[in-house]
């Protein structure tokens, strides 16, 4: 049956199945079906961006997070941005949109769509037999944290606030913005925030700005100086790590510039530098952030036992130890509450990489297993059971 021959009631119903993009060609391709679509187009267009973008909350507080402080008062950076924290929180579960605020989050949501692209690469760079590409309901987590991200490096990652306060929040502050922000979301929001800067952080030092050490561990063989001093970035120590945690600071459509635009030393070093002085004088804060908060959690949990281990939180970020190379995040644990759902057979093979490593270390083994031989022994909430 031709689709001119459905009911006004059954295309309606087509679109909000659709994504954004679909949903317009299609209106686009018939008087009736034009008609179909403005006589329900606030609702279809609502439906379609979620279908696309979701999760719409997070992306409308994106969207605010980027918007300019229009008030002519004199006021402190403190207060302003407390202020733009205070419409952010309040934007509710199902916010009202408006073609404007629409074509807004569209533009978001294009980055974040390249992110899911892009991620399989970070996620499964150990284990890569395991690798795939996200399903529905992981694309949507992935782009909340990536929303979150992003609107937590507009509000504190600028020029302004880096420079009103350029040191990490102390769990003393408990008024700080940035840990406002971070209370508003749930155990499970902020795990996935803290995977998806986990894998920023392991792109970052091992593709983008790697050390020696790691750029020397590609090659058979030594190389010269000068064609080290070409690829790395120095050895690890204080200089280097502080770089990395300005590299940090980037939101992801900067990242994204880097992973896709520059292949070279000289290039990412001239976009670093086009950033301005204020940027390579500060570091990002969102890891020392999420360790608060991940401390707060903890003991809230201390205090109430009857929540039982299961709840535990666990920050990718925070959790895994920065002394020892960053292996795959299988090993860690938190699969529960992470971003894409971990099968048995995923979890035996990161075991059995870890094992073979751990082989001539045998006195960390106890120690670094412990996320893994609990998952193994009880299987989570969200991990899918395969065979073999």
């Amino acid at each position: 049956m031709s689709i001119t021959l459905l009911s006004t009631e059954i295309l309606q119903k087509i679109y909000e199945y659709t994504d954004v993009q679909d949903a317009l060609h299609l209106a686009k391709t018939s008087k009736k079906n034009y008609r179909t679509f403005l006589g329900r187009r606030m609702p279809i267009l609502e439906q379609t961006m979620h279908n696309s973008y979701g999760p719409l909350p997070e992306l409308v507080k994106l969207v605010i997070s980027n918007e300019q402080d229009k008030s002519r008062r004199p006021m402190g950076t403190e207060i302003r941005r407390n202020n733009m924290l205070d419409r952010i929180i309040q934007v509710q579960e199902h916010p009202k949109l408006t073609i404007e605020l629409i074509k807004k989050m569209m533009e978001y949501g294009r980055v974040a769509d390249k992110w899911a692209e892009v991620y399989p690469r970070l996620r499964w760079r150990y284990g890569s037999s395991n690798r795939r590409l996200l399903r529905a309901t992981e694309k949507q987590r992935l782009r909340g944290a990536i929303y979150r991200q992003w609107t937590y490096t507009n509000l504190f990652h600028d020029r302004t606030y880096t420079q009103f306060a350029p040191d990490p929040p102390l769990p003393s502050s408990p008024d700080d913005p940035r840990l406002r922000l971070l209370r508003t979301y749930s155990n499970e929001s902020l795990a996935q925030l803290s995977e998806l800067h986990f894998h920023i952080m392991q792109l970052i030092e091992l593709d983008l700005y790697p050390s020696n050490q790691v750029v020397l561990e590609h090659y058979s063989h030594s190389l010269p100086w000068k064609a080290l001093e070409k690829l790395a970035w120095g050895e690890r120590g204080n200089e280097y790590w502080r770089l990395i945690r300005v590299v940090t600071k980037f939101n992801p459509i900067d990242l994204l510039h880097l992973v896709e635009n520059t292949s070279t030393k000289m290039q990412r070093a001239d976009f670093l530098h086009l950033q301005g002085t204020y940027f390579t004088e500060t570091s990002e804060t969102l890891n020392e952030a999420l360790r608060v908060l991940y401390y707060e959690r903890l003991n809230e949990l201390c205090a109430d036992p009857a929540r039982g281990a299961s709840q535990q939180p666990f920050y990718a970020s925070v959790s895994g130890a920065r002394s020892t190379p960053q292996e795959d995040i299988e090993f860690w644990g938190g699969h529960e509450n992470g971003i894409v759902d971990v099968s048995a057979s995923e979890l035996k093979d990161a075991l059995g990489r870890r094992v073979g490593q751990d082989k001539l270390a045998t006195t960390d083994l106890t120690l670094r297993c412990r996320g893994l031989g609990s998952l193994l022994a009880v299987s989570g909430r969200r991990i899918s059971v395969e065979d073999g």
